[in-house]
């Protein structure tokens, strides 16, 4: 364990915990936008600025990306944090107006759209959540197209991908709801392809399309894969009778 303090509070973190671990745990809010618990970090949209000083010198970092490895100082809500915040909520909500959490950064932050900007509907930040899902699953169905600003999220070639199994953890894992799915008579509609979804046969739900179901058994997917119940149970039905272990 490592002594170090945030805002002035003195707690213990463990060495190699990020920041933003350590901050979370002590109950410190940081914000963040591409960070996501369940993915690796990407640390692309710096709204989780924190300033770190270390042996005399201080820095502006992104905490989800710093670990820990010695005792440090950590500002997260400094004139100079809130400065950097700031100037990224500016770009965000400039170009994505219509995004109800940059709206809602925005609003906390005293950030104001500058009417200069041509107004554009597109609700994707480029936060790489979605694409980051993708490739955690295993699927790596869609990507990053172009570069800079005319970047976008994209299957390959913008056709339907047949590496696509309909999971759609892209769209669960988004934050401003960008991408969309629709689940209506047993199929689910996701990137331009149709995928029938299994019933649970514990409850009858309709909870996994039949192409998911089989990618993860392929992937042998622990506990679930070895009982051979995975394409049997909804989550809800598995922890029912198998409880929170086997979730």
């Amino acid at each position: 364990m490592i002594d170090i303090k945030i805002d002035g509070r003195e707690m213990s973190a463990e060495r190699g915990e990020t920041i933003l671990e350590a901050a979370r745990r002590a109950g410190i809010k940081i914000p963040t936008l591409c960070h996501h618990e369940g993915l690796p970090p990407d640390g692309n949209c710096r709204l989780c600025t924190v300033e770190v000083r270390e042996r005399g010198w201080s820095k502006l970092v992104a905490s989800c990306m710093y670990p820990i490895r010695s005792a440090v100082e950590i500002d997260t809500c400094g004139e100079r944090v809130t400065r950097a915040r700031r100037f990224v909520i500016q770009m965000l909500i400039n170009r994505n107006p219509k995004a109800i959490i940059i709206n809602e950064l925005a609003k906390e932050y005293g950030v104001a759209r500058e009417e200069r900007f041509a107004y554009d509907d597109d609700l994707c930040v480029r936060c790489n959540r979605c694409v980051r899902a993708c490739e955690t699953n295993g699927t790596n169905a869609i990507g990053m197209a172009r570069k800079g600003f005319e970047r976008y999220v994209a299957s390959p070639y913008d056709a339907p991908s047949e590496n696509c199994v309909g999971c759609a953890s892209c769209a669960e894992v988004c934050p401003t709801g960008k991408i969309r799915y629709k689940d209506s008579g047993g199929v689910r509609r996701i990137w331009e392809r149709s995928f029938a979804l299994v019933e649970c046969g514990r409850c009858g739900a309709r909870y996994a399309t039949e192409e998911q179901i089989a990618h993860i058994a392929g992937l042998g997917a622990g506990d679930h894969a070895e009982r051979g119940d995975f394409g049997a149970l909804c989550e809800r039905c598995r922890k029912a009778v198998y409880g929170k272990r086997f979730i």
